[in-house]
């Protein structure tokens, strides 16, 4: 599933016209519900769901065509820690919104959209501790509030997944425990975005 999003991603950023962008700045303040998965197999099989709430923050350079956005975004949330495991997680996203055309004497304004990118995870999990950088994917969506000409709130909502990743770990022998990492999280965004 998340490579079919990833290839229609790519195909919808090719499918803009990157020479007619408006250029835009924006910052995201986000409340982040992570949710990392630990699931070990071998001699001692087990699995575990790490849960916490942190903060994170966004930057944005992008630009607009129309009613398309084109994003390129570094995030990156405070650890997350749950149990004896700790999680760092961080992003460079390239990003395709399309705000739903609406009553232009309403400031409102709904979007959705996604983007991919590269992941970086830290997993600290004592003996089992792994880091990893692989494909980051998001979806999800939002409305903005016009303030002015160039000045845009935003309040959104967004899935991102990280690349799942594994290590093994020999125990004498052929015997080994496999250890699975999947980390996910849900993201409540707030910004603020200056066209110019």
């Amino acid at each position: 599933m998340r490579k079919v999003l990833l290839l229609t991603s790519v195909a919808c950023l090719f499918a803009t016209n990157v020479f007619a962008l408006s250029p835009y700045v924006a910052a995201k303040a986000k409340y982040v519900l992570t949710r990392d998965e630990i699931k070990a197999k071998g001699i001692l099989p087990a699995e575990g769901t790490y849960r916490d709430e942190v903060f994170g923050g966004s930057a944005i350079l992008g630009g607009r065509n129309g009613n398309f956005r084109m994003e390129i975004e570094y995030t990156k949330n405070a650890e997350a820690r749950d149990k004896n495991v700790k999680v760092k997680t961080q992003a460079l996203l390239f990003n395709l919104y399309y705000d739903i055309p609406s009553n232009p004497d309403i400031p409102l304004k709904p979007y959705i959209g996604g983007g991919i990118g590269i992941g970086h995870v830290d997993f600290d999990a004592g003996a089992f501790s792994k880091k990893d950088v692989g494909e980051a994917v998001h979806i999800g969506g939002g409305v903005n509030y016009k303030l002015d000409e160039h000045t845009y709130l935003d309040l959104g909502y967004r899935y991102i997944a990280y690349d799942d990743f594994d290590k093994e770990y020999h125990v004498g022998g052929y015997k080994y425990e496999k250890i699975e990492y999947r980390p996910h999280a849900h993201e409540i965004m707030f910004g603020v975005r200056y066209e110019f």
